[in-house]
């Protein structure tokens, strides 16, 4: 519920956010902390939205963070929240119990003693069965990741890993490097970054510390976008050329308001237009979604402030 009540919370300012938090990508992470900081002069790791987010923990976040959401949504404090939701608190639903103290007689007690040596008897011939039978070690790999344009490690801080384990639910990681790594003896996942192409990649893992390097192949025409929209631009009529070259000759654009109506449609020259003239406008239009038709994008929608 806290969930939903933070998405509500930044759709007010950013509508293009989804209300699921589970299914949001970097950008949209990283503006929800950007906003966090702003709001209550706190925020949050990417490590921790991975965390706690991204993958379904059954134990609460720290106190202190739930307070810091609590207070994004305009309540003091995370016992706040519990109290207008009728939810439990679990952190003060503790008591404290009084302690009985149970004296066993020393029938009982030698009876006890029996069995805990019985136990630890078959737990340690269990141990010596396994390490003599099971002589085979786990497979460490590890995988890098690379520019297919520059051979330099990804420097992409948007990069994610889609870690995929047959019929259980995706795990999501944010990469912190260029590099991750693990144990197993077979790897199924989907990278993908900001300003790269998703690959899937799939392997066997057969000997013991593996190492791979793996090309990514980067997503130009969305760097160029976002430059447009983030950058100054001294040279605009090279900047339209490089704009008309990516661009399909029957693109669509569509600029959509912050209630999800589309309020405008442009044709290729008039959003070229859009996206080239040097005014304060321009750094307020956000690229939202984009289609291709072969290497030419066909389709983009965008919101502007």
């Amino acid at each position: 519920m806290l969930q939903t009540k933070v998405a509500e919370k930044l759709q007010e300012i950013h509508p293009e956010v989804g209300i699921n938090m589970q299914e949001w990508k970097g950008d949209e992470i990283a503006l929800f902390r950007e906003e966090l900081q702003i709001t209550v002069q706190g925020t949050v790791s990417e490590k921790w939205f991975y965390t706690h987010i991204k993958n379904e923990q059954e134990k609460l976040p720290r106190v202190d963070t739930l307070n810091l959401l609590s207070q994004y949504i305009g309540l003091n404090s995370w016992s706040a929240f519990c109290h207008e939701n009728g939810t439990k608190n679990e952190k003060e639903g503790k008591t404290n119990q009084p302690k009985v103290e149970i004296i066993d007689s020393p029938k009982k007690k030698g009876l006890g003693l029996y069995v805990i040596l019985s136990l630890i008897v078959i737990g340690m011939i269990t141990l010596v069965m396994y390490f003599s039978f099971d002589t085979e070690k786990p497979t460490h790999y590890k995988i890098c990741f690379v520019d297919e344009h520059t051979h330099l490690p990804v420097a992409d801080s948007f990069l994610e890993i889609k870690m995929i384990k047959g019929d259980e639910s995706p795990m999501f990681y944010p990469l912190e490097s260029s590099c991750f790594s693990g144990m197993g003896d077979e790897v199924d996942f989907i990278v993908k970054g900001r300003f790269y192409k998703p690959l899937h990649v799939k392997r066997k893992i057969s000997n013991d510390a593996y190492e791979e390097t793996i090309f990514l192949e980067p997503d130009d025409y969305s760097m160029i976008l976002h430059l447009f929209a983030n950058s100054q631009v001294e040279d605009w009529k090279e900047r339209r050329n490089q704009l008309s070259e990516m661009l399909h000759e029957s693109l669509k654009a569509y600029e959509i308001s912050k209630d999800g109506f589309t309020i405008d449609v442009l044709n290729k020259d008039e959003f070229i237009n859009r996206m080239t003239i040097p005014t304060k406008v321009l750094k307020k239009v956000a690229i939202v979604y984009t289609e291709y038709d072969g290497d030419k994008m066909s389709l983009i929608k965008f919101t502007q402030e």
